[in-house]
């Protein structure tokens, strides 16, 4: 694992599955031989944004919502790279969703993995794009009025030929498994991780 991590220790809370997200991530690449030369990983901002400390590879801790944009622009610029977005479902499916619209439609040559815990967990628990309707969060004491985004339906109906697919952080082999077939599919990629936020996710219950 230590081809690709930096020397940086993860600071996420104990327990967090983001910790999974990143050993699946590693595993793949080294699995794969994935060269550091030509591997460019750009993060979002939240807590998945923060794997930007904990990789060593090429690669821009973006504004909030850009980071399909920026990964968009460079494999536009060098196709020979290998483009990866690392986000949570706020910035990529919030303040980036049409960013992730737009790179489904093209099939741009961009892996993104989404760290979806369905809040605003950085900030503490506010409602996201995926939080279940009626929720009672920090946001909405009275219970969330919107219709949760499905991003696996969304998605299929703007490109229906790209790859995506949602997994479940806990079931290990299947995250591996799905990872690696995201990073080895031909054009547009979204793997929709789901998970708990152990700091605020008891409000979904």
């Amino acid at each position: 694992m230590t081809n690709y991590r930096s020397n940086i220790t993860p600071t996420w809370c104990p327990g967090c599955h983001n910790y999974l997200v990143y050993a699946a991530l590693q595993k793949n690449f080294i699995d794969l031989k994935l060269n550091l030369d030509t591997l460019v990983m750009n993060y979002d901002i939240g807590c998945a944004g923060n794997m930007a400390d904990f990789f060593k590879t090429y690669g821009a801790h973006t504004l909030h919502g850009r980071s399909i944009s920026t990964a968009m622009g460079e494999k536009l610029v060098n196709p020979k790279l290998t483009v990866c977005v690392v986000g949570g479902d706020g910035g990529i499916y919030g303040e980036g969703l049409n960013h992730l619209i737009s790179a489904a439609r093209a099939n741009i040559d961009i892996k993104v993995f989404v760290s979806n815990n369905f809040l605003y967990s950085l900030t503490t628990g506010q409602t996201s794009p995926t939080t279940p309707k009626g929720a009672h969060t920090k946001s909405t004491p009275t219970g969330n009025i919107n219709e949760p985004i499905d991003p696996v339906k969304l998605i299929k109906t703007v490109n229906p030929n790209v790859f995506i697919e949602s997994v479940d952080v806990k079931d290990i082999p299947k995250l591996n498994d799905t990872i690696k077939r995201a990073l080895e599919s031909p054009g547009f990629a979204l793997v929709d991780i789901t998970q708990e936020c152990v700091a605020f996710g008891k409000q979904l219950k």
